[in-house]
């Protein structure tokens, strides 16, 4: 009985000295976030992503930089890190993603861009015309998160470079008919010039007494104020008469000594 007793106290001791040290120790070890069934990291509430370039409506030339954005409570790493709130981003053109779509690693081709090495931003070159571009963030298996971190649909248009050039060539065409279009002009002026010509070389000569010369051009700078008799003085008309004066002075001196003469000789 003594023996029975004296094991029960041992026993109730040992339990006491163990028991807050059991009791310190956690139930179960901390888990890391549980990921869905499909493979889907958990993002934080309010992640997105962004493009800070180009904008919704831009006009580009090909090829043109994208811009990736994110916000401060997600990072980038290269693909196959995994990591908590890490991913790598995804460029979709022309395309969006279906809830389906969404649970499933993202396909590689040219309208699912990858840039696993963790790039914040890419040249893209595409054909003219309208494109949509739109930024999805992949975990480390490229499965995009769940709630999606995930950019706006935006719309760009890419240049065509052969318009700017036609456009440049339509702008040079007037200049080109602007020095086409005095040629006939200039032809319809000499026309009159050249069968004048060839009137005056059929037509007769003009008596010297018919033709009425030019009167000269005075300028009043370099002509003489005397320069008007002297042309009058030139003229036939002008040379006839003072030869006309000259012979009847001659004539009637010539008859007034003839007189003159007579009339002596007859009185002496």
């Amino acid at each position: 009985m003594f023996k029975f007793k004296t094991g029960v106290l041992i026993a109730a001791t040992i339990a006491a000295a163990t028991g807050p040290a059991f009791a310190q120790q956690p139930a179960t070890a901390p888990a890391k976030p549980a990921t869905s069934d499909t493979g889907q990291s958990p993002s934080p509430a309010g992640a997105r992503a962004y493009i800070i370039n180009p904008k919704n409506g831009d006009t580009v030339t090909s090829p043109f930089k994208v811009q990736f954005g994110l916000t401060s409570n997600m990072g980038i790493a290269p693909a196959g890190t995994d990591k908590e709130n890490v991913g790598h981003h995804h460029l979709l053109i022309d395309t969006t993603l279906t809830p389906e779509e969404l649970t499933q690693p993202l396909m590689s081709d040219e309208k699912h861009i990858h840039y696993g090495k963790g790039q914040t931003e890419a040249m893209v070159t595409l054909p003219p015309g309208k494109h949509t571009l739109q930024l999805e963030l992949g975990n480390w298996t490229h499965i995009p998160f769940n709630p999606p971190v995930q950019s706006e649909v935006i719309t760009i248009t890419v240049a065509d470079p052969a318009k700017p050039a036609a456009a440049a060539a339509t702008k040079e065409a007037p200049k080109v008919m602007a020095v086409t279009k005095p040629t006939p002009v200039v032809v319809t002026k000499d026309a009159p010039k050249q069968a004048s010509q060839e009137v005056k070389k059929d037509a007769p000569v003009p008596v010297a007494q018919d033709i009425k010369p030019e009167a000269p051009k005075d300028t009043a700078k370099d002509a003489p104020k005397d320069t008007s008799k002297e042309v009058k003085a030139e003229t036939p008309k002008a040379a006839d008469a003072m030869h006309h004066r000259h012979h009847h002075r001659r004539w009637h001196h010539y008859r007034y000594r003839r007189h003159h003469l007579r009339e002596q000789y007859l009185h002496t």
